[in-house]
């Protein structure tokens, strides 16, 4: 990829935000005061109810797993880029100057020390 840049500290906030969101889904109060499926009179119309709440809360607890674990995965994500970042840096400071002579352009004539990565 070229231009890819991770931003760690973004991704774990995004983490952070689907954590909270998904603590959001699951404390709805309408999630916690359902309407009793016997008081609806008729059998069936009591029946279609439960299963339709039965329902609805398995879709609930669902949904907030998936965001959870998103949120898991972007905070992991985040932890990963950073420690390949300090790998990264660490193996730059060990290149010796004899190994890799100094790359000069025409803007900067400066002896500067540049890593330059292309990925393709």
């Amino acid at each position: 990829m070229i231009d890819f840049e991770a931003a760690p500290d973004e991704l774990n906030r995004a983490g952070e935000r689907l954590h909270d969101i998904a603590e959001m889904i699951t404390g709805q109060p309408a999630l916690k005061f359902k309407a009793t499926a016997s008081e609806a009179g008729d059998p069936a119309l009591a029946a279609a109810l439960e299963t339709f709440q039965r329902s609805s809360a398995h879709s609930v607890a669902v949904l907030a797993g998936d965001v959870r674990r998103l949120g898991d995965r972007l905070g992991k994500a985040a932890s990963v880029y950073r420690e390949r970042e300090g790998e990264a840096v660490e193996t730059v400071k060990t290149i010796e100057p004899e190994e890799h002579p100094v790359r000069r352009t025409a803007t900067d004539t400066r002896a500067t020390k540049t890593i330059q990565a292309v990925l393709g």
